[in-house]
């Protein structure tokens, strides 16, 4: 069986753990219960195939119920966490020390590289800058960006994008992509991270409204007022937009800039529906 490390669902180790343990001696989903404390023979069966959760008392004596302590134990705790928040802040938390737990304990398995990829705007901008720039140095690309970094910032962005197979460098020394796009990794840490990156972008957006002129930048709003059949018709004409805009980013062999486009579709009201349940 796996390292609890190596996992990003806690349902599926409880899972791994019984089928492991009913293979080697006699044991049922009552004696895993009863070893947890709890008198439904069934309930962890049943938190196993996510139609119940976990409290955050129980959390350890569960942990203790499949023989872990210490840092595996501790990592259990946010793994549960992490699978269970509802707020983005708690779930960040728990993934961060669940990093650095693998981390200390030389475990590669929890998705770092997709994680990291998407934490900050600096690596998506410089996958993108340095190939535009050929062989440029950090120097020269740091006073390329319009958020201000540094040379050592850019530096560590590129041995990021190299070592994690997103950049590389062709035979005349110039930067290359690996990919035209970055899949974003496993489902848990892909929603997260790409919630961070959109907070982190739409805020990046906000200050160009300052600081970069109207003739080098595009902002545009509609408030409308639609209706379900009408919201999935704008959905998939932003989706064939979206791909027109790839499409023409990748036919461009004359790139000397790195943009962000967001595409940002929310609700300002509830619908009658909603409202009514509330």
């Amino acid at each position: 069986m796996k390292s609890i490390l190596e996992y990003l669902d806690y349902r599926k180790f409880m899972q791994d753990f019984y089928t492991e343990k009913k293979r080697t001696a006699a044991f049922s989903w009552r004696d895993f219960a009863a070893r947890a404390g709890y008198s439904s023979p069934v309930f962890l069966k049943l938190v196993s195939e996510g139609k119940n959760g976990l409290s955050r008392k129980v959390v350890r004596k569960v942990g203790e119920a499949m023989n872990l302590a210490g840092y595996e134990l501790d990592f259990f705790q946010n793994l549960v966490e992490f699978n269970q928040a509802k707020r983005d802040a708690n779930r960040k938390a728990a993934y961060e020390t669940m990093r650095r737990i693998a981390k200390e304990h030389k475990v590669g398995s929890i998705d770092d590289a997709h994680y990291s990829y998407f934490s900050s705007w600096i690596y998506p901008t410089i996958r993108e800058l340095a190939p535009a720039m050929g062989h440029a140095d950090c120097s020269e690309m740091a006073k390329r960006c319009v958020p201000k970094v540094s040379a050592v910032e850019v530096e560590n962005a590129i041995r990021f994008l190299m070592e994690n197979g997103m950049l590389k460098v062709n035979a005349d020394g110039d930067y290359m992509m690996t990919e035209k796009s970055v899949a974003t990794g496993p489902i848990p840490v892909a929603s997260l991270a790409v919630r961070n990156f959109h907070r982190q972008m739409s805020s990046l957006a906000l200050e160009t409204l300052d600081t970069i002129p109207t003739s080098e930048r595009n902002f545009s709003a509609l408030t409308l007022g639609i209706s379900k059949n009408s919201y999935e018709q704008i959905l998939k004409e932003l989706e064939e937009f979206r791909r027109k805009i790839v499409a023409i980013t990748t036919n461009d062999k004359e790139s000397d800039r790195v943009y962000q486009m967001n595409f940002q579709l929310f609700p300002l009201t509830y619908s009658k529906e909603e409202k009514d349940e509330t």
